[in-house]
C-alpha cells in the first residue's frame, strides 16, 4: 500500500509544510513511506503557477498514484482535489482522509481574496501587484482569473451527491472548538450513504495552515496513521 499526501495551496502550503515533514517522519517511525509531491508550478515542481487549473491538478495526482493502490491523504485544497480525483474514477484510493476540507469553492476564494485585501492595506501595496488582463495576485502568487472561477464552482457536496465515492473516508476538521462546523458536518452526512467507512472527528489544533506555528502534531498524526491501518 502506497501513502501519498496532498498539498495545499497558495501561503497554506508553505504554513503547513511541518505538519507535512512530521507526518512524514511518524509514517517512517511506523515502518512506512508518505510520498509527497508538488502540482506543476507550485512548491519545487517545474512550471509556473499562473498556468494552473483544476484539469493540470487532476494530472497531476493521477501521473503521481498510477494505478496502485493508494491511502490518499489531503490537506485543505489538497484533500478538496484528493476528493475530486475519487469521485472522478480513482479506483485505486483504499481509504480517503480529508483534513480540514475546502467544501465551499466560492467560500475560498472569497476567503483568499479577502486575506489579499487585508494585506495591502497593511503593507500600503497596491491591489494591482501581480495583476495584469486575466490574473490577479493571491498571497504573492499570479493566479488567472480561469482558476479562480473553477475553484469558485468546486463543491464537495455536491460532488458527493453526483458521483458518491465509495472509498473508506475520514474526515478532520481542525479548529479550538469542539464540535464539527456545518459544512463538514453536510457532507459527512451525504457520504454516510455510500462510503465505506466514514468517520469525522474534530481535532483541536491550531490552524497551522494560516501561519507556522511551533505546534505538535502528534495527536493528528497518530490519528491519521490508525486511520490508514483500519
Amino acid at each position: 500500500m502506497r501513502y501519498v499526501y496532498c498539498h495545499p495551496l497558495f501561503d497554506e502550503r508553505k504554513c503547513a509544510h511541518r505538519f507535512s515533514y512530521q507526518l512524514k517522519n511518524a509514517f517512517e517511525a511506523a515502518g512506512r513511506s508518505l510520498e509527497r509531491f508538488d502540482y506543476r508550478g507550485a512548491g519545487e515542481a517545474t512550471g509556473d503557477f499562473c498556468d494552473i487549473s483544476l484539469d493540470s491538478l487532476r494530472a497531476d495526482i493521477a501521473q503521481h498514484i498510477g494505478a496502485e493502490q493508494v491511502c490518499l491523504i489531503g490537506l485543505r485544497f489538497g484533500a478538496s482535489l484528493a476528493f475530486d480525483y475519487c469521485t472522478r474514477g480513482g479506483k485505486g484510493v483504499q481509504t480517503l482522509v480529508l483534513l480540514e476540507p475546502v467544501v465551499d469553492g466560492a467560500r475560498y476564494v472569497d476567503y483568499l481574496r479577502r486575506k489579499q485585501h487585508i494585506k495591502n492595506v497593511l503593507t500600503g501595496e497596491s491591489s494591482d501587484a501581480l495583476r495584469e488582463e486575466g490574473y490577479e495576485n493571491i498571497e504573492g502568487y499570479k493566479t488567472s482569473w480561469k482558476f479562480l472561477e473553477e475553484i469558485r464552482k468546486f463543491n464537495l457536496v455536491k460532488e458527493a451527491q453526483d458521483r458518491p465515492p465509495n472509498n473508506r473516508v475520514f474526515i478532520a476538521q481542525v479548529s479550538n472548538g469542539k464540535k464539527v462546523g456545518p459544512e463538514i458536518a453536510r457532507l459527512a452526512d451525504v457520504l454516510q450513504r455510500s462510503a465505506k467507512k466514514l468517520s469525522v472527528e474534530n481535532i483541536k489544533l491550531p490552524v497551522f495552515w494560516e501561519r507556522i506555528p511551533s505546534t505538535d502534531y502528534s495527536k493528528l498524526t497518530t490519528k491519521i496513521l490508525r486511520w490508514c491501518s483500519d
